[in-house]
């Protein structure tokens, strides 16, 4: 692997693609859970395990070290044009590919020429404001939201580089000033987190870093980041109560709060162990971290076309039987429609994007050096 002109090698963190993976597989689960089962099995406590609603912090966590990692530890130039020409190709194309068959799949028993017209044309249900991300209307595909702070996080991304860049030091001030200000910032905090990894990613997985008061207490964090990514599940088997709620209104602090603290917490420990790192390397789960993309965004429309078919031809009998049974069909369905939108949407599409910013001209270059990097450079 060649090395980089701030001395770091060149990498993929395929375990980091395993963990995005689980995190998709427990929307999935959470969402599978909720639809079929919920009041027909005793699986309540199953949401503790698929945390669907807190993964999505995960997710955000993880994309602001992902793709601040090459800019700020490998020291790479940011070209703002291109890097929003290629985002817009990873996330867009697939999403509204799903937002199409979405809305087909919905009107298919009055499918006729009016529905398609008052549907495309005149943008009944506000089908286009989904479709294009626009103000956060989500109606086809309700975890859509996701995907809007996703984007929009992608767009703000070069600001926030450029800040690390700048000085390091001002990340963790500004995660403090997004996470006071709340999500009125659209969840900049959870990316905040991502990139404070990034920007102290060499202290965090070098040699003096078991040496830091933290690492002493490993262990004790991790316990306490666990806790803290089940505090919604806790609230709903055991409510705080409505003192504790209005507190917490007031303050603005919500679950993704706790949620986002503990991601960032679970991301430095996968960085440093490399156990864990050699069992997310697992070549399944590494193939899950490949379409996980496909399977956050397919699972809904699979679990409403299963559910439908259930409800038509399988007895409604909801045994512990067929939540097993149900489980495994809705998971090969998911990973399949994943697979297929993985190999045929999302790759062909990121090609493109790599065709088109390979003929762009320089825009708008962020880079930096060493010592802006670790903060010896004033303002």
């Amino acid at each position: 692997m060649p090395d980089t002109p701030g001395g770091h090698t060149i990498k993929h963190f395929k375990y980091l693609d395993s963990a995005r993976g689980i995190a998709a597989l427990m929307v999935f689960g959470s969402h599978y859970i909720a639809r079929h089962f919920q009041d027909k099995v005793n699986v309540h406590y199953f949401f503790f395990l698929f945390n669907g609603n807190d993964a999505v912090s995960f997710f955000f966590v993880l994309s602001g070290f992902v793709l601040s990692y090459k800019y700020i530890v490998l020291g790479k130039p940011l070209d703002v044009k291109q890097f929003y020409v290629s985002r817009v190709f990873r996330l867009f194309p697939a999403y509204f590919l799903l937002i199409v068959v979405t809305a087909l799949y919905t009107t298919r028993h009055y499918f006729d020429t009016k529905t398609l017209t008052e549907l495309f044309v005149y943008n009944k249900d506000g089908f286009w404001n989904e479709a294009l991300l626009f103000r956060f209307h989500n109606t086809l595909y309700y975890p859509g939201w996701t995907l809007t702070i996703e984007m929009l996080g992608s767009f703000l991304m070069p600001f926030y580089i450029a800040l690390a860049m700048k000085n390091r030091k001002l990340i963790p001030y500004f995660a403090v000033v997004t996470l006071i200000i709340g999500n009125n910032l659209d969840f900049s905090y959870l990316f905040f987190f991502g990139i404070i990894a990034s920007a102290y990613y060499g202290e965090i997985t070098g040699e003096t870093f078991i040496q830091t008061k933290w690492y002493k207490y490993k262990y004790l964090l991790l316990a306490l980041a666990t806790v803290l990514f089940s505090l919604r599940q806790l609230d709903s088997v055991l409510p705080f109560g409505k003192t504790y709620h209005d507190l917490t209104y007031f303050l603005g602090i919500d679950f993704f709060t706790y949620t986002g603290l503990s991601c960032f917490v679970f991301l430095v420990a996968i960085l440093r162990s490399r156990a864990a790192q050699r069992l997310l390397e697992h070549r399944f789960l590494v193939y899950l971290g490949k379409i996980s993309y496909g399977i956050y965004l397919v699972h809904i429309i699979v679990l409403e076309v299963l559910y439908n078919f259930m409800q038509k031809y399988v007895p409604q009998q909801h045994s512990p039987v067929h939540f097993i049974i149900g489980t495994i069909v809705c998971f090969f369905c998911v990973v399949l429609a994943a697979t297929a939108m993985h190999y045929w949407v999302e790759l062909p599409f990121m090609r493109l994007g790599k065709r088109i910013t390979a003929r762009m001209k320089p825009s708008l270059i962020i880079s930096g050096d060493k010592d802006t990097r670790d903060g010896n450079s004033p303002l």
